[in-house]
C-alpha cells in the first residue's frame, strides 16, 4: 500500500470516527434528555418527570416491553425492584407477586392492576379470578408504570403495596400502525396489530388487540392456550384545548392453561426440619416422578375431561377451557377546564364478564402402583367399610359392596378387630387401579398420584367512578391541589367445587379406575371410582358478595424554592360495606346419587364414588360495614438539574378483601382491628446524566394486620363419627375458628441502574441493573393446625400442631433479587440496525411455608434470555427471544417436604413443587406503516 493510501486511509478513518463519535455524544444527549423528560401519570395528580417524583417509581416503556418479550403480567413485572414474581410458571395467566415482603400467599392482594388509571375490577383479591386475567399487554401497551407506597395508597383503592398503571396508546394526528406476528417452538401463533390516527382535527382513534392459539408452555397434548382480546379508544379535544373527552373499550375472551406443581423425589432424610436447622433442597439431587421438570405436566389428553357431581347433577369438564377470562369492559374519562384556576377530571369504569378456572393440582400421594393402592384398600375400603359395620350401617356401599355380611351383624360386628374383619368378612384382598381410556390394569411399578380439580364459575360486574376537582394557586410557592370522591359498586357470584381424581404420573398421565379385586386379579364389586374421580363432588362453596365502597381524597402537590422542593401530601378515608350469602358444600341427606332403585354396593350399583357427594348447604352470611383511613407525605428536592434525593412517611390501609369476606376472616362486630395499616419510610436518591442512571430506595415498612382466623375440624370432638379403627371422619367433625395476626417487618434497599459506556467500541451498549436486598420478619402468627399422621401411606391418626412464626421469612420470598441486561444496538457503532441483549436474574433461596414444622428451604435459581432484534428498515423488523437459555431447572415455590412421605422406593423423600419452564424460543415478525 502506497504512503498517499495509507494517509487518505488514516484520513478517513479519523473522519468515521469523529463522526461515529459525534453521533454517540448526539446519542448520549437524547438520551439524557429523555431520561429526564420521562413523563409519569401514576401516582401522581398531574403528569410530571420521573426524576421529580416524591415516591418510588419504576417505569417499563414500549421498547422496554418488546425487548423483554413477557408471555404474562407477572412475567413483565419480574423486571421491577422491590416486587418478586414467580414469572409465567403458572401459564400466561393468574401467576403470583409479592411486594416488599407483604404476607401473601400468592396474587395480587398488594398489589392492584389498573388500566389507565381505573382498576378493571375494583378487588384485586377475588378467588379464583386473579387480578392479572384482564390485565394483558399487546401493541395496545404504551407503558407500565409502578408505584410503591406513598400516593398510591392516597390516589388509588388497595394501594397498599404496589400499584401497577398498564397506560393504552392513543391515537394522534400522525397516522401510524402495526402487525406483529410470533410463533413459538410449542406450536404457539399469535398475532398482534393496532392502528390509531387522526378521524378529524379535534377526535383521534387507537384500535388493536391479539390473538393467540398455543399448544401450552408445557406438553398437555391439546391446544391448551386460545382467545384473546380487542380494546380501542376515541379520544376528542375542544379546539381550545380546555376539554377533552376520551371513551375506551376492551373485550377479552382468553383461554390459559394453568400448570400446578409437579412431583419429585429427594435423597431420604429422617429428621423434620426446623427454624434453626430447615430441610435444604439440593438441586443436583432433585429427581423428577414420572413428569419431567423441563415441558411435562400433569395434563393430558388422557386426563382432559372427566365427571364432576353435584346440584346441578353430573357434568362433564373439559380442562381444555382452562382459565377463561370473558370480560366486556367500558371507560369514559373526562378532563375540563372551569377556568384558569379550576378544573374538573372523572373516570367512569363499568366491567361485566365471567371467569372460569378449570385447573389441575397435584396432590402429594405419588408414589408406586402397590404402595399407592394399598393405601387405597387400607383407607378407602377397610377404614370407612369397618366404620359402616360397628356403627350398625349395613345398607353402607363400602361394607355392603366389597365385604361378606353376616347374618346377626350386630352381634358379629360387636367389638370386632380390623384384622378379624378383613380375614372373615373381605371379598377381596386389594386395590387395582385400570386405565378409563382403555381398561387394561395399571402396572404395580408404575406411579399413581391423586389429582385435585378446582372447578370455578365468577360472575363479576364492577362500576367505579372517581371524580377530582383541582386548582392552582400560590401560597408560599405553587400547589396544586386536589379533592377527590371514589366510588365503586362491584359484586361476584360464585360456585367453587374441588374433587380428587387418581391418575398415572407418567409423560402423558392418564386417569385410572379403582377396584377392589381378588387373589385372582378379579374385580369385585362396584368401582371405587367415576370415571377416575374416587370424590367426584368434594368442599366448596357457592357464594353471593355484593359490595360498594366510597372514598374521599385530598392531595396537594407544593412547589417552593424556585421548583426545586416539591412536596406531596394526602390523605385518603374510605368505607366498604359488604354482604355475603355463603352456602357451603356438605355432606347432606341428599348426598347420595345412587340412581332410584339400585342398593348402593349392590351388583347393580357402577361406583362408590357417588355416594357421598358434598352439596352447598348450610348457609352463612355476613353483612357489616368497614372504615380505613391513611395519609402520606413525601418530598423531593433537586440538588442539581440530573440529581435529586426524596424521602417519603406514609400510613396506608387495606380494605377487606373479597376473599377475606367470602372466607370469614373478618368480623363486623368485634372490637379487634379489622382493617390492614401499613407504616412506610423511604428515603432515595435519583442521578441521571449522559453515561450513567441511578435511582436507589432505602426503605423500612411496619405491617400490622387485620385480626385473621384458620378453621380446623376439631377430631378431638364427640360429635365425630368414630370408625372401627378408632379413627375419625374427619368430615363429621365440627369446625373451629382460631384467631391470630401475622404482621411482617421489612427493611430493604432498591437500586435501579443503567449504564451506557463512553467508549468508541461500546457505542450503543448500555448496561443495567435492578436488584433488591431485604430482610422481611413475621411478627406474631400462633396458632395450631391439625395434621394427618401417615405410617407408609396408610392414615393412622390426626395430631395438633402448635405453629409459631414469629421471627420467620415470610413464605415463598427471596431477600435477595438480582436483575442485570444487556442491549447493545449496533447501528451507531457498526451501521448495522442489529441489537443483541441478554438478562440474568437470580433469586435467593426461600422457605416453602411459614410453618414451624417440616420447615424447607428451595434453593437459590437463575435463568438467562436472550435474543436480538434486526430492524431490516424503518417498518420491518425480526426478533429472536429465548428463555431460560442454559435451560435450568429448579422451582419457584414448592410444599414442605416430610419424614413420612417417602418416594416409591422408600430410599428417597418426595414432594412437589412448581419448576421453571425449561428452554423456549420464539420469533416475532414486527411491520410498521
Amino acid at each position: 500500500m502506497t504512503l498517499k493510501r495509507k494517509h487518505l486511509l488514516l484520513t478517513m478513518t479519523s473522519l468515521a470516527l469523529a463522526v461515529n463519535s459525534a453521533f454517540a455524544q448526539q446519542v448520549d444527549d437524547e438520551v439524557k434528555e429523555e431520561k429526564v423528560e420521562n413523563i409519569i401519570v401514576t401516582g401522581v395528580v398531574n403528569k410530571i418527570v420521573k426524576q421529580d417524583a416524591t415516591f418510588s417509581i419504576n417505569v417499563l416503556n414500549r421498547e422496554d416491553i418488546e425487548r423483554l418479550a413477557p408471555i404474562s403480567t407477572a412475567d413483565l413485572l419480574q423486571n421491577v425492584p422491590g416486587i418478586f414474581s414467580e414469572g409465567s410458571t403458572a401459564g400466561e395467566a393468574s401467576n403470583n407477586i409479592t411486594v416488599r415482603g407483604l404476607p401473601v400467599t400468592g396474587g395480587y392482594r398488594y398489589a392492584p392492576q389498573l388500566i389507565d388509571g381505573l382498576p378493571w375490577f375494583e378487588e384485586p383479591e377475588v378467588q379464583f379470578m386473579n387480578n392479572d386475567s384482564a390485565a394483558r399487554g399487546d401493541l395496545m401497551t404504551q407503558a407500565v408504570e409502578v408505584v410503591k407506597g406513598g400516593t398510591g395508597g392516597i390516589l388509588y383503592s388497595n394501594g397498599l403495596g404496589a400499584t401497577v398503571n398498564h397506560i393504552t396508546r392513543k391515537g394522534s394526528q400522525e397516522f401510524e400502525g402495526a402487525y406483529k406476528i410470533e410463533i413459538a417452538d410449542y406450536n404457539f401463533l399469535r398475532h398482534d396489530f393496532y392502528t390509531s390516527g387522526p378521524i378529524s382535527k379535534s377526535l383521534t382513534y387507537a384500535v388493536g388487540g391479539y390473538y393467540r392459539t398455543s399448544d401450552g408452555l408445557r406438553d398437555t397434548g391439546y391446544t391448551a392456550d386460545h382467545g384473546g382480546q380487542i380494546r380501542g379508544n376515541l379520544v376528542w379535544n375542544s379546539d381550545d384545548d380546555r376539554t377533552e373527552i376520551q371513551i375506551h373499550g376492551l373485550k377479552i375472551d382468553d383461554h390459559t392453561a394453568f400448570y400446578q406443581n409437579l412431583p419429585f423425589q429427594v435423597r431420604a432424610f429422617s429428621e423434620r426440619g426446623t427454624p434453626e436447622n430447615p430441610t435444604k433442597i439440593d438441586q443436583d439431587q432433585v429427581w423428577p416422578l414420572g413428569i419431567n421438570f423441563a415441558n411435562g405436566t400433569i395434563s393430558s389428553p388422557s386426563n382432559r375431561y372427566f365427571t364432576q357431581l353435584g346440584e346441578y347433577g353430573s357434568r362433564e369438564i373439559d380442562f381444555g377451557d382452562g382459565l377463561h377470562a370473558d370480560f366486556d369492559i367500558y371507560t369514559v374519562k373526562v378532563k375540563h377546564y372551569l377556568n384558569d384556576d379550576w378544573r374538573l377530571s372523572f373516570g367512569l369504569r363499568h366491567t361485566d364478564g365471567t371467569n372460569d378456572y378449570n385447573a389441575l393440582f397435584s396432590g402429594n400421594d405419588s408414589t408406586s402402583a402397590s404402595n399407592f393402592l394399598n393405601a387405597r384398600w387400607q383407607n378407602d375400603v377397610i377404614s370407612p367399610a369397618l366404620g359402616q359395620a360397628v356403627s350398625g350401617n349395613y345398607s353402607g356401599a363400602k361394607l355392603n359392596g366389597f365385604f361378606n355380611i353376616p347374618n346377626d351383624p350386630s352381634t358379629a360386628f360387636a367389638g370386632i378387630s380390623r384384622e378379624d374383619f378383613v380375614t372373615n368378612y373381605a371379598k377381596g384382598v386389594g386395590v387395582g387401579a385400570f386405565y378409563t381410556k382403555n381398561g387394561l390394569r395399571v402396572e404395580d411399578n408404575a406411579i399413581l398420584n391423586f389429582l385435585l380439580p378446582f372447578i370455578a364459575n365468577t360472575a363479576a360486574k364492577s362500576t367505579t367512578l372517581d371524580l377530582k376537582l383541582q386548582t392552582s394557586f400560590d401560597l408560599a410557592g405553587t400547589h396544586d391541589l386536589t379533592f377527590g370522591v371514589y366510588g365503586s359498586k362491584y359484586s361476584t357470584d360464585q360456585s367453587f367445587q374441588g374433587s380428587i381424581v387418581a391418575s398415572t404420573m407418567e409423560q402423558e398421565s392418564s386417569l385410572t379406575d379403582l377396584y377392589v379385586i381378588d387373589s385372582n386379579g378379579d374385580k369385585v364389586g362396584p368401582s371405587l371410582t367415576l370415571n377416575g374421580a374416587i370424590l367426584p363432588g368434594f368442599f366448596g362453596y357457592t357464594s353471593e358478595i355484593d359490595s360498594d365502597t366510597m372514598a374521599y381524597y385530598v392531595h396537594d402537590h407544593w412547589e417552593l424554592l424556585d421548583g426545586d422542593l416539591k412536596i406531596d401530601m394526602g390523605y385518603r378515608k374510605q368505607e366498604l360495606n359488604a354482604t355475603v350469602d355463603r352456602l357451603d358444600r356438605n355432606i347432606t341427606a341428599d348426598s347420595n346419587f345412587t340412581p332410584s332403585g339400585v342398593v348402593p354396593g349392590s351388583v347393580d350399583d357402577l361406583t362408590t364414588a357417588d355416594d357421598e357427594v358434598q352439596l352447598p348447604s348450610n348457609l352463612r352470611t355476613l353483612n357489616g360495614s368497614f372504615t380505613g383511613s391513611g395519609w402520606s407525605l413525601g418530598a423531593n428536592y433537586s440538588l442539581q438539574d440530573n440529581l435529586a434525593v426524596y424521602g417519603l412517611v406514609s400510613n396506608s390501609f387495606r380494605l377487606p378483601s373479597f376473599e377475606d369476606l367470602n372466607e370469614f376472616r373478618v368480623s363486623p362486630n368485634a372490637d379487634t382491628e379489622q382493617v390492614e395499616q401499613i407504616w412506610q419510610y423511604e428515603t432515595g436518591v435519583r442521578y441521571f446524566a449522559g453515561t450513567w442512571d441511578t435511582q436507589i430506595a432505602v426503605f423500612f415498612n411496619d405491617f400490622s394486620p387485620r385480626e385473621s382466623s384458620i378453621r380446623y375440624r376439631d377430631f378431638t370432638s364427640p360429635e365425630c363419627t368414630i370408625q372401627g379403627d378408632g379413627i375419625p371422619d374427619i368430615n363429621t367433625c365440627p369446625e373451629v375458628t382460631e384467631l391470630y395476626k401475622r404482621g411482617v417487618e421489612n427493611k430493604g434497599i432498591e437500586i435501579e441502574a443503567a449504564w451506557r459506556p463512553d467508549f468508541e467500541w461500546t457505542q450503543g451498549l448500555e448496561l443495567r441493573l435492578n436488584t433488591v436486598m431485604q430482610d422481611p420478619e413475621i411478627v406474631g402468627a400462633n396458632f395450631r393446625i391439625v395434621n394427618t399422621v401417615v405410617e407408609n401411606d396408610v392414615l393412622v391418626g390426626y395430631e395438633f400442631r402448635q405453629i409459631g412464626e414469629n421471627g420467620r421469612s415470610p413464605r415463598r420470598l427471596a431477600d435477595t433479587m438480582f436483575n442485570f441486561q444487556a442491549v447493545w444496538d449496533m447501528k451507531s457503532l457498526l451501521g448495522v440496525p442489529f441489537k443483541p441483549y441478554l438478562k440474568y436474574t437470580w433469586f435467593d433461596e426461600r422457605y416453602s411455608e411459614s410453618s414451624d414444622f417440616d420447615v424447607t428451604l428451595y434453593p437459590d435459581y437463575f435463568h438467562i434470555d436472550g435474543g436480538f432484534i434486526w430492524d431490516f428498515s424503518e417498518k420491518l423488523s425480526l426478533q429472536m427471544h429465548v428463555a431460560n437459555l442454559t435451560n435450568e431447572l429448579s422451582f419457584t415455590e414448592g410444599d414442605p417436604l416430610v419424614v413420612p412421605l417417602k418416594g416409591p422406593n422408600g430410599a428417597t423423600n418426595r414432594g412437589v413443587a412448581r419448576p421453571l419452564f425449561g428452554r423456549t424460543a420464539r420469533a416475532m415478525l414486527t411491520y410498521r406503516f
